[in-house]
């Protein structure tokens, strides 16, 4: 049987899984199209004896810098609900909250009662505490919004959802701590009231609050509590509170992580839906072709003008990006382009788009798994690509790696996913080599 032959067996086979691959796909395309409502949740699973401390009202710098303080002390973990026009007008206490030591979730742009608001004032009001924080301060937030006074409803669910909130959260312990509460009394409600999942509010510029907090956190570990932030209490026993176990995309991005390929932002969140940077991307498919060494290479003789080599504080060579972005050209995998100039640059930080991850899987079919562009013959064909990389697009559509829109596009300029990126690196995984499925040339 010659090359030719067995890939019109091969198509045949073929087939069946890209009828799959497209049901895959049009449900992510849907999913992606219409935002689902933020969840509101008043307390997390009874399952397991963890409480979540909650702080609002970052308003007065004393007060919230003697609370986080106390936290810190004794080394507990809570979520802070941040109001966007108090991180803009209290830039100390933004600072401190800036550290790392906690999570940062959003509590409104100015504290109006979201359920008296337009769908435009929702749009506005919710995140607008989390926006000015990460302008502020470049730091990563938690998709979980407190609505003030746990004024909410099921538009404000909704707004929520389409700004990219997953959880609209309320509580279930209220200390009342706002309205001057003494230490003692703050301390009493919320240790007599402690159950499995619960979600202590308190507010981190109230009078007495950064007294009680020390005694809370005693109290409630030698009750045999552990604190945990909002996002690890939702979490539960999930891999990530923003994936679905189970599907193609939670197996793919399941998979992934346990083989050290991908990684989350931390051990609540994976962001699939955000983009992914070209170096990024390249990372992947190194480590998905087995091309990355440990010794950093070529750091006299680098392949594009704008990844230079770096160093770590250790004076070592770091890996990412040079070394990474090195292995993948090497390969044959990226090419970059040249500027005005005449040099030759990669745009590490550039998102990556579907047209440019397509034809790095044509390229990964080719150089790693040793096919030629025979399958492009049989792949589906898009109008809207380039003519000069119709051939990339069919290998990567022919072998069911990427699909197109079920209005018969491809939309080459969309922006790529951290999801679609675990997707499309597990089914180049899963597709055997070409000296493997005992073709003869």
């Amino acid at each position: 049987m010659n090359r030719s032959e067995s890939y019109a067996l091969f198509r045949v086979s073929l087939c069946a899984v890209m009828a799959v691959v497209a049901c895959v796909a049009l449900l992510v395309v849907v999913q992606v199209a219409h935002a689902a409502p933020a969840t509101v949740v008043y307390s997390g699973s009874r399952d397991q004896p963890r409480i979540a401390l909650t702080f609002d009202d970052n308003f007065n710098a004393t007060r919230a810098q003697a609370v986080l303080e106390a936290l810190r002390r004794t080394q507990t973990p809570a979520t802070m609900f941040v109001t966007g026009s108090y991180v803009a007008g209290i830039p100390e206490l933004t600072a401190s909250l800036a550290r790392g030591d906690f999570e940062i979730a959003d509590h409104s742009m100015s504290h109006p009662d979201l359920t008296r608001l337009s769908w435009s004032g929702l749009l506005y009001e919710i995140g607008g505490g989390t926006r000015t924080f990460t302008a502020l301060t470049g730091v990563r937030t938690a998709p979980l919004i407190r609505p003030p006074y746990g004024a909410t409803n099921a538009l404000v669910a909704e707004a929520a959802g389409h700004n990219g909130f997953l959880y609209v959260v309320n509580w279930d312990i209220d200390t009342r701590d706002w309205t001057g509460r003494s230490a003692d009394g703050i301390v009493r409600h919320v240790l007599d009231n402690a159950h499995n999942g619960a979600i202590v509010l308190m507010h981190l510029s109230a009078a007495h609050t950064y007294e009680a907090v020390p005694r809370i956190v005693e109290g409630l570990r030698s009750q045999g509590y552990e604190l945990v932030t909002v996002s690890r209490l939702l979490k539960g026993d999930r891999r990530f509170l923003d994936t679905v176990s189970g599907g193609a995309v939670g197996t793919a991005i399941g998979r992934l992580v346990d083989a050290g390929i991908m990684s989350g932002y931390n051990e609540d969140y994976f962001g699939p839906e955000d983009g992914i940077t070209r170096a990024q991307t390249a990372k992947v498919m190194v480590q998905l072709a087995g091309l990355h060494t440990e010794e950093v290479e070529r750091v006299a003789d680098r392949t594009f003008m704008d990844v230079p080599p770096q160093r770590g504080a250790d004076g070592s060579w770091l890996s990412f990006p040079f070394d990474y972005v090195e292995e993948a050209a090497a390969a044959g995998l990226v090419q970059g382009r040249f500027d005005d100039q005449g040099r030759r640059i990669f745009e590490p930080y550039v998102q990556m788009t579907r047209l440019q991850m397509a034809r790095i899987l044509a390229r990964m079919a080719r150089e790693v798994k040793g096919y030629g562009d025979e399958a492009a013959d049989f792949g589906p064909t898009f109008g809207d690509v380039p003519r000069d990389a119709r051939a990339d697009v069919g290998v990567a559509a022919g072998f069911g790696l990427m699909t197109g829109y079920t209005d018969g596009t491809f939309r080459p300029y969309e922006l790529a996913t951290r999801a679609q990126v675990a997707v499309v690196a597990c089914r180049f995984i899963d597709l055997p080599r070409f000296s493997d499925m005992g073709i003869m040339d």
